[in-house]
């Protein structure tokens, strides 16, 4: 009984075997009795990928600054208009300045007198009439008084606002005689021949960003103008919160075009980098996933990849082939895994 199960059983297993090989071999031969699905091919290296991330961010005047006086007091002139273009240095407004004027000039009389007594102690001390001890005073009278001196004429000057630089006036509502305080502010300077943006990027990309390049940016608010920005300044630490890294960016804007606050967007070139990059006609879709035909003999495998940077004719190939590999760029319509193809046309990288 036994040896009969015995028997039996091994007569099963070599009845699977020689299914399973039937069936392995029917296959294989409908295989290569199916016809051939003709193809074009390309075999893989690396090469660059143009690449650029988005910016965007709000400009800001160059130098801009609120007018406010030094000091208290009463406007005596008003020197400017609204919108008016200034120079560095040039009055704006003039604060009464009658008790500081009567200053300088009693202690300009005052730094005389010192400078005439010095001299005296001087030709006493030649003479041996004084010691050096009363020309060391004196000396030291006439340093405090022209510090005296010094300070009053600063105290003359902080009445006459002035430009601290080049640039276009703000709005203008003042009157002579206001009575004006140090928290008051008078009207605003801006220098908006160069204005500057700041955006922030993954720090990933730092390798990859040049300074001083240039690039295009535009805004809605400029009805699809483009403004010409270069990469002046980059951060010298990442954002640990954000992991990114902030930019500097500087447009021209001599012509006055654009003003502070308006929104720009655009894309950062990077440099090129050599990834391993396919054609984007060549990657199958499947749901979320992404798909390649990969030649194997006279056949193909199905092979699923990982996709990163794309441009307009290429995408980077981050995982599932490597440089050397050989894929379908023209018939994946009728392509399986395991298809029978024939090359009609191989080209390289």
């Amino acid at each position: 009984m036994r040896l009969t199960t015995l028997v039996c059983g091994v007569t099963l297993i070599a009845a699977g075997s020689w299914l399973a090989l039937s069936s392995d071999s029917a296959e294989a031969s409908l295989r290569q009795q199916s016809p051939a699905v003709s193809v074009r091919v390309k075999t893989l290296d690396k090469a660059s990928i143009a690449e650029s991330i988005p910016l965007q961010g709000t400009v800001f005047s160059h130098h801009a600054v609120d007018i406010t006086p030094e000091v208290d007091g009463r406007i005596t002139a008003v020197e400017i208009e609204s919108g008016q273009r200034v120079k560095q240095g040039q009055l704006l407004i003039q604060l009464d300045d009658r008790h500081q004027q009567a200053n300088v000039s009693r202690e300009q009389a005052k730094l005389q007198d010192d400078l005439r007594h010095q001299q005296q102690i001087r030709q006493l001390f030649d003479q041996q009439a004084v010691s050096e001890t009363e020309v060391d005073r004196a000396d030291a009278q006439v340093a405090i008084q022209q510090a005296e001196l010094q300070l009053a004429k600063a105290a003359l000057a902080d009445r006459a606002i002035r430009a601290p630089f080049a640039g276009t006036i703000g709005l203008v509502d003042l009157s002579l005689g206001q009575l004006v305080n140090s928290d008051s502010v008078l009207t605003t300077l801006d220098d908006t021949s160069v204005l500057k943006l700041n955006a922030s990027v993954p720090a990933k990309y730092q390798h990859r960003i040049r300074l001083g390049s240039r690039f295009m940016l535009s805004t809605n608010k400029l009805h699809g103008h483009q403004v010409e920005a270069k990469l002046a300044y980059m951060d010298t630490r990442v954002r640990e919160t954000t992991l990114n890294l902030r930019l500097q960016l500087v447009i021209d804007n001599a012509n006055g075009y654009m003003l502070p606050g308006s929104f720009l967007t655009g894309n950062l070139p990077l440099a090129d980098e050599a990834v391993l990059s396919m054609p984007l006609q060549a990657v199958a879709y499947e749901g979320h996933q992404r798909f390649a035909y990969r030649l194997s003999g006279d056949y193909v495998e199905k092979v699923e990849i990982e996709l990163g940077a794309r441009n307009a004719d290429e995408v980077e190939v981050i995982d599932g082939l490597n440089p050397g590999d050989a894929i379908v760029t023209e018939g994946l319509v009728k392509l399986n895994d395991g298809t029978r193809v024939l090359v009609i046309e191989q080209t390289n990288s």
